[in-house]
């Protein structure tokens, strides 16, 4: 497993995911919707899928004598590394917006805090049991599965924001960065961390069920 893996990350992630992952880092500007930052991770995993797709990686990769899930577990591997790392990277960007730069909150969008990175955890959690089970259906078609992934994901985000903005009272604790609210915004982010896990596990089992039935 750890050389597939490997394989994974030498031949098929792209430098471009790393440029991408970086671009979190769009935390530190002022005035700024900071989950367009976040975003910029889907892009990178269109382009390594789409890459593995034109060198047949997947059919190559099939062909060894490794089980099938251990194929799906290795894609599913580098999928959550990209947004992981894409979150380890924005942390400390927003701890530097916070208390440094932007003290005063963001006036676009939700502030850098623990409830956007819940609520992060949990766009990506949409986009990854919509994306992942339906490429795994054919183990190399990439454009309808990340279309569909993608509008889902930028749909939750844009609901996400629309809530906290527009109920009473959500505001001034979600889309806060005094230090009274941390609290609710710890329960936010416990539960994003909760949601993540649980739809990776239910994401891995269903895209190697779906796997099971491809004939490459």
């Amino acid at each position: 497993m750890k050389n597939l893996f490997f394989k994974e990350l030498r031949l098929v992630v792209t430098p471009g995911t790393y440029f991408f992952a970086l671009c979190a880092a769009l935390i530190l500007v002022p005035a700024y919707p900071y989950a367009v930052g976040m975003s910029y991770c889907l892009m990178s995993i269109l382009i390594n899928f789409g890459a593995a797709r034109a060198n047949n990686d997947q059919e190559f990769t099939a062909m060894l004598p490794i089980p099938r899930s251990r194929v799906v577990l290795a894609k599913h591997m580098t999928v959550f590394i990209t947004e992981l790392m894409t979150l380890l990277i924005a942390v400390p960007c927003a701890l530097v917006s916070a208390f440094v730069l932007n003290p005063n909150g963001n006036i676009v969008g939700m502030d850098a805090n623990m409830a956007f990175f819940g609520f992060t955890l949990i766009e990506y959690s949409v986009f990854n049991i919509i994306f992942l089970p339906w490429y795994f259906r054919t183990g190399y078609k990439t454009g309808m599965p990340m279309t569909v992934g993608i509008t889902a994901y930028l749909l939750t985000v844009v609901g996400f924001e629309l809530m906290v903005a527009f109920t009473p009272g959500l505001s001034a604790v979600i889309d806060s960065l005094h230090p009274t609210t941390f609290v609710y915004q710890g329960v936010i982010l416990a539960a994003g961390l909760i949601v993540y896990l649980l739809v990776s596990i239910i994401t891995y089992l269903l895209s190697v069920r779906n796997f099971a039935k491809v004939s490459l």
